[in-house]
């Protein structure tokens, strides 16, 4: 068990520390890496359904190997020197619980590493801290497609079982990483919501926080709220030391106007500053530091000026409110990353046809309308509130039969030996960045071009 503490980071108070110094970090989230996320990576369906997609077209070994190498060669070294350029001093790393655990043998650990090395090894290299992500849980803990639900529903918190499965997962992961200082901390499951039960939430995070510290008592635990984490009601303080809280920022999905051009620019802080003020108010509650783990929206080229003034709005806020932050994402195929394969790339190339016959804010539209559609035609009109969950049930419909007329028809066109060259899209000479975000994040890091 590690008793030198030199260069952890620590809680102190409401700050973070290391050697005593105080940090705010700085930084991104690495991507749809370990966790696929169809619209940010460009195919449709959940990260379960992607691979078994690829495996159904390629066989099984071929679709290991292909991801294997995808998840070796999504970022490297040059990736690190850019980061470093930028400098930014964390990165926050979503991985999904099947690397490690088996559903039919949910008592062994997989001893899936290897991805999680990969990253922490560079981190380490280039004094970037890690914040480990658990981004997807056994049964979901959200119904939405980023937690790679099959359900639409957050059965995570419905059965004990799988609870006790992911506690068990943390305690293998700490005590695999208590002794490295570059992971800075363990985030232990991203954006919770629908929860309903107060003390089921509260006893996941008492026992998850009492299995880490049989192996490890340094090592920062980010607890996360209900409703995609901005809501804290729920939750009691804990008196661990070096527990912290972590809340994430889109102001614009309440107030979807604040992405317009006519909405004046002083209008649109005071919209963020009111929807960021609720959540940094938890910090009177649990007098601990926070983390804005997520900010960030997509991209266009047409309007990068303009998005750069609603990314500027936002991270004001987190440092005038001296709060750590991480810019959701560092790369993906061209949707919210500030890197990302060229348009020329063989990755883009697939996405862009892709593109054609499926995207994100379609499925979401439709799925609302086969909602609406099924309650007017055969049932009595349905409330707002019960329409919101029903939506992400459908959904998850719509995903088996986009993947089954949207996904695999594409794969079933492409040779393997071209698709085994997909990853090298993501390599570092094969990509381009937003330099307009490159020049904002230099602003708050403070680092010279």
């Amino acid at each position: 068990m590690a008793t030198n503490l030199k260069h952890f980071v620590q809680v102190k108070g409401q700050d973070f520390t290391v050697d005593g110094e105080k940090i705010l970090f700085r930084g991104f989230g690495l991507g749809s890496w370990m966790n696929l996320e169809h619209f940010m990576i460009g195919l449709p369906g959940t990260d379960t359904m992607i691979k078994q997609a690829f495996a159904e077209v390629y066989g099984k070994e071929r679709s290991d190997r292909f991801f294997d190498r995808f998840l070796l060669e999504f970022v490297d070294e040059q990736d690190f020197q850019f980061l470093k350029k930028l400098g930014v001093n964390s990165l926050r790393i979503p991985f999904n619980y099947k690397y490690f655990i088996d559903d039919q043998h949910p008592g062994e650990y997989k001893n899936r590493f290897k991805y999680l090395d990969h990253i922490v090894s560079l981190c380490e290299k280039y004094e970037i801290y890690a914040i480990l992500d658990l981004h997807s849980v056994p049964g979901g803990q959200n119904p939405d497609w980023h937690c790679d639900t099959n359900s639409g529903l957050p059965l995570f918190w419905e059965y004990g079982a799988l609870r006790d499965t992911v506690i068990g997962l943390w305690g293998h992961i700490a005590d695999y990483y208590k002794d490295q200082p570059w992971v800075a901390a363990y985030d232990i499951v991203n954006e919770p919501s629908l929860v309903t039960n107060a003390e089921v939430f509260n006893e996941f995070y008492h026992k998850v926080i009492a299995e880490i510290r049989k192996v490890d008592p340094h090592h920062i635990i980010f607890i996360e709220g209900n409703k995609f984490t901005t809501d804290f009601s729920m939750l009691d303080p804990v008196d661990d030391p070096q527990v912290a809280y972590e809340f994430h920022f889109y102001p614009f999905v309440d107030e979807p106007a604040v992405l317009t051009p006519e909405m004046d620019r002083t209008r649109r802080r005071e919209i963020f500053k009111d929807a960021f003020g609720q959540l940094v108010s938890i910090r009177d509650k649990y007098k601990r530091p926070l983390w804005c783990g997520e900010l960030g929206l997509v991209f266009s080229q047409e309007s990068i000026d303009f998005e750069m003034t609603i990314i500027e709005d936002m991270l004001d806020l987190c440092e005038e409110s001296d709060v750590s932050w991480a810019l959701w994402t560092y790369k993906d195929a061209a949707t919210m990353g500030i890197v990302y394969p060229r348009e020329d790339t063989p990755w883009r190339q697939l996405t862009g046809r892709i593109k054609e016959v499926w995207n994100q804010h379609q499925e979401q539209e439709k799925g609302e309308a086969l909602v609406d559609y099924m309650a007017e035609t055969h049932f009595k009109p349905i409330s707002k509130e019960e329409r919101y969950p029903l939506q992400f049930r459908m959904r998850t419909i719509m995903q088996v039969i986009c993947v089954e007329q949207n996904l695999k028809p594409f794969l079933r066109e492409l040779p393997w030996e071209e698709a085994y060259r997909l990853p090298e899209s993501f390599h570092w000479d094969q990509c381009e960045q937003w330099d307009e975000l490159s020049a904002v994040i230099r602003k708050y890091t403070g680092s010279e071009e």
